[in-house]
């Protein structure tokens, strides 16, 4: 059956590729967007893609495979990822990068890299833009634009979609509301693209491990499961794999409650490829639970889920500002000066102060005689008197000068790890096994675990998003199987 209009709800990177795609090979397509602009969480994403076999890694003499890559997927995401989505994705992320080069992306001159934010790759095959998610925007707008003059796109901005439309347990297409006006969107196939759902506390909360419900919110407040909330009152199915791994370093907003600071304003770097530690990291109890200069990422993100409230203090002093060459504090744009950082150290409310060790314990309402024996534990260590317990090797401060100071950060969940079940034409499916018909989905909405398993995987969120955006878009404008 070919499809001559289809609806695309979302305009993410997956809804905007997927209407591109789409639109490029005959397809009519009503483009939904709840917002005022495109874009979704691009806006505030790292952006980063990853892709072997790409041009850019042939000019810098990296040899790749996308057969490297799924392995190194495979071992990064302890072998949990769905192995035919997955291959579908990685496969093709070449080309997808490929692609993103034609279009005159504006790749940051240290791509292709290694990205240490997430577990690091064998080869750099890691990419983003110098305005991060907002570079996708832009590469991909033209496209839209050019799509919509031609008429073969129309976008609607600020129009929430409210509903499934069904005919005899087919979907036919969306309702939806703008300005207070129901419409109804008709096509021969609806693609959910909606995204997460990690700013809609009570959904995500349903697929946390019970003791991770008081993470903060660190995504945009539209991430609300539209997509998958309409769905499943269709019957679809979705996972619950209570697979949850935090994101670090997001700072609890003062201003709003169980949400962090927006992290294009600021973040605590933990990477110590970006930042030698000089501080300790202790937990509600005052005590330390991991090595600061650990490597693995997910390390010390398992570890701090393991904290009570999932919270931990970074703790320094004035000799640590006096030596730190790199801001505890950093966002994208690498604003934050080690001279901007100890301004803050003075006022900000984010940076707890005081004059003794123990006037910090108080303030942070932690025992005063167990994080005194983390500071002397972290310090007896860095003398040479005895190891430390959990192999940290980097000491380049001794702590106890003049004035303290402590961080508070706590776990944040940012993109959701459950969505809905798909087959591998991305056909939405019921609580049978069964697909929807005329239902697909692609992008977050399938949840990132299908893509990296338990754990971060670099660039295996936003790639496979625009990959299979694509390779939907083409595959439903040319052709749409019976089933």
């Amino acid at each position: 059956m070919s499809v001559s209009t289809m609806v695309v709800v979302g305009t993410g990177g997956a809804g905007l590729c997927a209407a591109i795609a789409a639109a490029d090979h005959g397809a009519r397509v009503h483009l939904v967007e709840k917002l005022s602009e495109i874009g979704g969480m691009l806006h505030i994403a790292n952006g980063e893609f990853s892709g072997a076999g790409s041009r850019r890694q042939a000019a810098h003499g990296i040899e790749d495979s996308p057969e490297k890559h799924l392995a190194e997927v495979r071992r990064i995401s302890h072998d949990r990822v769905h192995p035919e989505l997955a291959r579908l994705s990685v496969m093709a992320q070449g080309e997808t990068v490929d692609w993103l080069d034609d279009l005159g992306f504006d790749f940051h001159p240290d791509c292709p890299g290694l990205i240490h934010g997430h577990e690091v790759y064998d080869v750099p095959r890691t990419y983003w833009g110098v305005e991060h998610g907002r570079s996708v925007i832009k590469a991909l707008e033209p496209l839209l634009i050019e799509h919509i003059a031609a008429g073969r796109i129309t976008l609607h901005l600020e129009t929430a979609m409210t509903s499934l439309l069904t005919d005899d347990d087919v979907v036919v297409g969306v309702s939806v509301e703008h300005a207070g006006t129901r419409v109804e969107l008709l096509g021969d196939a609806v693609v959910l693209a909606t995204g997460g759902y990690d700013a809609n506390l009570a959904l995500r909360n349903e697929f946390l491990p019970e003791h991770c419900a008081d993470v903060l919110v660190g995504c945009l407040d539209h991430a609300t499961g539209d997509g998958l909330i309409a769905a499943r009152e269709l019957g679809a199915d979705v996972s619950a794999d209570g697979i949850f791994l935090p994101v670090m370093g997001m700072i609890p907003d003062p201003e709003r409650p169980q949400h962090a600071v927006d992290y294009r304003v600021a973040f605590v770097e933990m990477a110590p490829a970006y930042r030698t530690p000089h501080e300790i990291w202790v937990n509600r109890e005052g005590d330390r639970f991991v090595a600061e200069d650990t490597t693995s990422p997910e390390q010390r993100e398992r570890a701090l889920i393991r904290q009570p409230g999932n919270l931990m203090h970074v703790v320094f002093d004035d000799g640590v500002l006096a030596a730190a060459q790199v801001s505890l504090i950093r966002n994208p744009a690498d604003e934050w000066t080690p001279e901007r950082f100890a301004e803050a150290c003075a006022d900000s409310p984010w940076i707890t102060r005081a004059d003794t060790l123990e006037e910090l314990a108080t303030s942070l309402q932690v025992p005063a005689a167990s994080l005194r024996a983390s500071v002397d534990q972290y310090n007896a260590v860095g003398a040479g008197e005895q190891p430390d317990p959990f192999g940290r090797t980097t000491f380049p401060t001794r702590l106890g000068e003049g004035e303290w100071y402590a961080i508070t950060t706590t776990a944040a969940s940012i993109l959701s790890r459950d969505g809905l079940r798909v087959d591998t034409g991305l056909r939405v499916l019921d609580v049978a096994g069964s697909p929807i018909d005329g239902l697909y989905a692609v992008g977050e909405i399938l949840g990132n675990n299908v893509f990296a398993g338990d754990n971060y995987v670099g660039g295996m969120s936003i790639t496979p998003a625009m990959t299979l955006g694509r390779h939907l878009g083409r595959t439903l404008a040319s052709s749409l199987e019976d089933q």
